[in-house]
């Protein structure tokens, strides 16, 4: 074995332990956004209120939802990528799911106001 052999060897290293350490930074980042919603479900102040009761809690879990879907994806990023692509879709799912359900309640009050005001 010569020298060059020995100092690629030892840039894989370094290499490697920098990786870790940017994939680890890289995870806690990634659940910062759940940290977030778990604490705006907590508190009072909400973009629905919890005092209409489908709306309201459906939206602080939709929250929490998406946002551990976006913590675990970013997890298991380079670990494994089939479970990546299923967080991913699931994530997506939810997102769709959650602009439906906001477009339908936005609907429901239109409605009531009209036939309030009629």
């Amino acid at each position: 074995m010569n020298n060059y052999d020995n100092n690629e060897r030892e840039a894989e290293i370094v290499n490697d332990g920098y990786n870790d350490k940017k994939n680890s930074f890289n995870s806690i980042i990634s659940w910062i956004p759940f940290i977030l919603a778990l604490i705006y479900t907590i508190s009072p102040i909400d973009f629905i209120p919890d005092v209409i009761p489908v709306a309201g809690w459906g939206e602080d879990a939709l929250f929490l939802i998406a946002s551990a879907l976006h913590g675990i994806q970013n997890t298991v990023l380079d670990k494994n990528t089939s479970i990546y692509k299923i967080v991913k879709y699931i994530k997506w799912a939810s997102f769709i799911f959650t602009i439906i359900f906001i477009l339908i309640l936005v609907l429901l009050i239109v409605l009531v106001f009209k036939v309030s005001a009629n």
